[in-house]
């Protein structure tokens, strides 16, 4: 499970990424909202910032979990 809460002054988008491929279930955070989320087995979590300035997020991570982080820019 997945807790994150925007701490940016923009909107974030987040969505499911199986390995198996594709994307699904996106979900556009506001400045100040927290959202929870369950990912699938197999599945990463993908955190989209569109703006050009940094992103900021409060995150909370249970379970069975194989943590793993990357940066696109």
């Amino acid at each position: 499970k997945v807790t994150l809460k925007n701490i940016s002054n923009h909107e974030l988008r987040i969505f499911m990424a199986p390995i198996s491929g594709g994307t699904h279930s996106p979900i556009v955070v506001v400045p100040n909202e927290t959202v929870k989320v369950k990912a699938d087995k197999n599945t990463a979590l993908v955190i989209e910032n569109k703006s050009s300035e940094q992103a900021n997020v409060m995150l909370k991570v249970t379970g069975d979990i194989g943590l793993s982080m990357g940066y696109k820019n």
